[in-house]
């Protein structure tokens, strides 16, 4: 498989490489970033991308104790300045899309691309489904009170359709790799326990930067219904991704590549080549 290492192995705790304007990409909880390989090599032509693993997530760095949505931005936000990166280009899928919005609101983002992001709720109760969900799953992961990890082959037939709406053509690399970090992720409980869970972002009227959000039309983690009614705006596009699950480059990359270069181009302008 890419770079990262193998199944059998946590994969490095990130991904960088191409050359260009910079790209961020954030991933989903309990995944990694190799839940973004299939994008990585059309992307690393015109980019140089940064694809990190979040603080206690498989191959990731240690996480700061209690882990909140906050300290992951946080996190970010040092590697952006650890790369001489004020701004950056973002995209991010389902946890990775809040932090992206979190980090455009603190101004680093030039652009983002939010792909079923968290964080959109439209009540706090679709925050609580979603906790309810993961919670029914604790003990297949691995998220049980002893937190004996399950095995990966096991949960593959189990949670790859949680990922994808057609997981028979995820490649099976792909398939096993997203399969062996989720049980590996040691900071779900915490998260849940976030106080900004409820609340999730606030902002997103007030960003300045082209963004585009998209929203799986079957998606079985973070479903349509549970985001509000999302106005498109001058700054604001609001975009539905047909036949396609909650991981969305696994199914198609090409969609997720074509979409991401889409809200690049609205900047209008490049500059601060890495």
């Amino acid at each position: 498989m890419a770079a990262g290492g193998t199944v059998d192995t946590a994969p490095e705790p990130l991904h960088r490489a191409g050359r260009g304007e910079p790209l961020l990409l954030l991933h989903g909880v309990l995944l990694t970033w190799q839940s973004w390989i299939p994008v990585l090599d059309d992307l690393e032509h015109d980019h140089t991308v940064l694809a990190p693993t979040f603080p206690g997530h498989w191959g990731g760095p240690p996480a700061a104790h209690p882990a909140t949505v906050t300290g992951l931005v946080d996190y970010v936000e040092q590697l952006l300045d650890e790369n001489g990166w004020p701004t950056v280009h973002i995209a991010g899928n389902s946890l990775g899309g809040w932090i992206a919005l979190e980090l455009a609101a603190r101004g680093r983002a030039r652009s983002v691309t939010a792909i079923a992001p968290a964080g959109l709720w439209r009540t706090p109760a679709a925050a609580d489904s979603l906790l309810r969900k993961f919670r029914a799953f604790g003990p297949l992961i691995g998220l049980n009170e002893d937190r004996t990890p399950a095995v990966p082959s096991m949960l593959r037939p189990l949670l790859v359709p949680l990922l994808a709406h057609r997981p028979a053509i995820v490649p099976n690399h792909l398939a096993k790799a997203m399969a062996a970090a989720i049980p590996n992720c040691d900071i779900t409980d915490e998260l849940a326990e976030d106080p900004l869970l409820p609340t999730g972002f606030p902002g997103l009227a007030a960003l300045t930067v082209p963004t585009t959000i998209l929203l799986p039309e079957h998606d079985r983690v973070l479903p349509p219904h549970v985001y509000p009614d999302l106005t498109r705006t001058e700054t604001i596009d609001v975009r539905p991704l047909p036949d396609l699950g909650h991981v969305p480059m696994l199914e198609n990359p090409t969609r997720i590549v074509t979409e991401i270069r889409s809200t690049i181009a609205r900047v209008g302008s490049t500059s601060h080549s890495a």
